[in-house]
Parts: C-alpha cells; sequence; structure tokens
C-alpha cells in the first residue's frame, strides 16, 4: 500500500510543484519495492519447505535436525542468496536514499562557505 501511495504522489499533478514526472525516483521506489518483494518471497518460499515438506529432516553430520537443519543446509543454494543479495541491496537503496540529501546539503554548505571546516558544518 505505501509503494502505491508513493507512486501515486510521485505521478499526480496535483502533488508536483513546478518540472515533469522525477522518474529517477519512481524508478529508485520501483526497484526498492521489487526488490523488498523478492527477499520476502523467496524467505516465504524456504520457510514454507523448511517447516512444511522437511519437518523431518534427519540430522546431518553437524547439523540440527528438522527445519533448522534443513534451511541451515540450503544456506549456499541460489534461492537463500537471491534473498540475501535483494535483503542487503533493498537496505543499501533505503540508507542511500536517506544519506544523499544529507551529504547534498553539507557540499551546498561547505561551496558557499569555504573557509568553513566540516565539523563547523556539521555541527549547525
Amino acid at each position: 500500500m505505501l509503494f502505491f501511495k508513493c507512486i501515486i504522489a510521485l505521478l499526480s499533478p496535483v502533488y508536483r510543484r513546478g518540472g515533469g514526472i522525477k522518474w529517477g525516483l519512481v524508478c529508485y521506489t520501483a526497484a526498492m519495492f521489487s526488490l523488498a518483494t523478492v527477499h520476502t518471497a523467496m524467505n516465504l518460499h524456504l520457510q514454507s519447505i523448511s517447516y512444511i515438506d522437511n519437518r523431518e529432516f534427519p540430522a546431518v553430520g553437524e547439523a540440527d535436525p528438522g527445519p533448522i537443519g534443513y534451511f541451515e543446509s540450503l544456506y549456499s543454494d541460489a534461492i537463500n542468496v537471491i534473498a540475501n543479495v535483494a535483503f542487503c541491496l533493498s537496505n543499501w537503496l533505503t540508507d542511500g536514499l536517506l544519506v544523499s540529501p544529507c551529504l547534498t546539503m553539507r557540499s551546498v554548505a561547505q561551496a558557499s562557505n569555504p573557509s568553513s571546516s566540516p565539523s563547523s558544518i556539521v555541527a549547525t
């Protein structure tokens, strides 16, 4: 729901003040939504096959028996790796969206006042 509300706000002419559609933000939002969806879908599938299909998984070597042991045995399989990569990329994009305005403001402040030190810019 949040994704659709965000896309509606980005595409609606009511919310835009001058200028056109910011396609970069639309693509960024779609990429974040896609990565979160991939992570959630793959993780739910892994949970399903671990706890429903393989609840009687035998203990092999040092692995735990049951669904936890089965989940651990799939750790290096593509479905688990893709889910973990999607999660990391989604968090990386989210952090980038939050940090980029701070970096932009800091560089603008340094450009407007070249005699100031970086610590005084952060403190203000």
